[in-house]
């Protein structure tokens, strides 16, 4: 992964956006061939993206983590998120992205988005693989995406925002098929994942333990982190220092912010503890990271 040394760029939809609109649909294709088949820079967006892969070899990079490109598979990017992606050939496949005030206008409920496996805000961002069997189905979606945006005249937004919903629904039965054939478990549990998300995601820097959530949410530590474990594979006692960790490495990669004052930030009383901390899980002090990371 080429890091650049300066503070990581954020995109706004108007800046990504050739229309006015709150979505847009692209050609992977033609995204390859205008950047010359470059990789781009790690960058964020303030808007949602999926990236739609029919066909297509090399490397996406996501908070830190990469995987490997293949054929038949979907990326769920969350605003906000760091990622970066490199093809070794021209891929085949459709870009989509869209704002919060899209989901909003079009009544894409919360728990669409938020749901287990489609968009994470942190950790591991995984693809979710597409079966030849199901191939056919998002392709129709995608396709009728792009039919209607530019053939509608009237209501535009309103028959795209019916199909993404549809892509989304279909998404979210695909990636949920292993789940408890229990509904009502499995909407309590998807719920208290859900809303340790939301808190986690604003309260990393001054709530470090399970029982910091656990008291939110009106049940035990035990339950949180066996619930989150069930449905992500993770506890809620790792999701918490996976924050952390990529909070920490997004800081150190792209600002000038001091060790000492980091480690204030992020809610730890000591700067030797956070020294500590971020050591065990990476295998390097942070300021090892911040060195090696941008001479890579």
């Amino acid at each position: 992964m080429n890091l650049i040394h300066k503070d990581i760029k954020t995109y706004s939809f108007a800046e990504h956006s050739s229309t006015n609109s709150s979505f847009e649909l692209k050609r992977l294709e033609d995204v390859y061939r205008k950047s010359e088949g470059k990789p781009d820079s790690p960058h964020r967006h303030d808007y949602y993206t999926i990236i739609f892969i029919e066909k297509g070899e090399g490397m996406h990079v996501v908070d830190f983590m990469e995987y490997a490109m293949e054929d038949a598979t979907i990326y769920f990017i969350q605003p906000g998120q760091m990622h970066q992606i490199s093809f070794s050939a021209e891929p085949k496949g459709w870009v989509i992205t869209f704002t919060e005030e899209f989901l909003v206008s079009n009544s894409i409920p919360d728990k669409m988005i938020s749901d287990i496996f489609l968009f994470n805000d942190y950790g591991q961002s995984p693809p979710l693989p597409i079966s030849e069997s199901n191939m056919p189905v998002y392709i129709s979606l995608v396709e009728q995406m792009a039919h209607f945006a530019q053939s509608l005249q009237n209501y535009t937004l309103e028959a795209v925002g019916s199909l993404v919903k549809i892509f989304l629904i279909q998404s979210n039965n695909h990636c949920s098929l292993h789940k408890n054939d229990n509904p009502q478990l499995v909407e309590t549990g998807n719920h208290i994942l859900r809303t340790f998300k939301q808190q986690l995601n604003k309260r990393y820097a001054n709530a470090h333990m399970v029982a910091d959530y656990a008291d939110e949410l009106a049940v035990t530590s035990d339950y949180l982190n066996k619930t989150v474990k069930n449905l992500t594979g993770k506890s809620a006692k790792d999701h918490i220092q996976s924050k952390l960790i990529i909070e920490a490495k997004r800081s150190l990669l792209f600002s000038n912010i001091s060790n000492k004052e980091l480690s204030y930030a992020l809610g730890f009383d000591e700067s030797a503890h956070f020294n500590n901390f971020f050591k065990k899980f990476t295998g390097q002090t942070p300021s090892e990271f911040r060195v090696l990371a941008r001479h890579t």
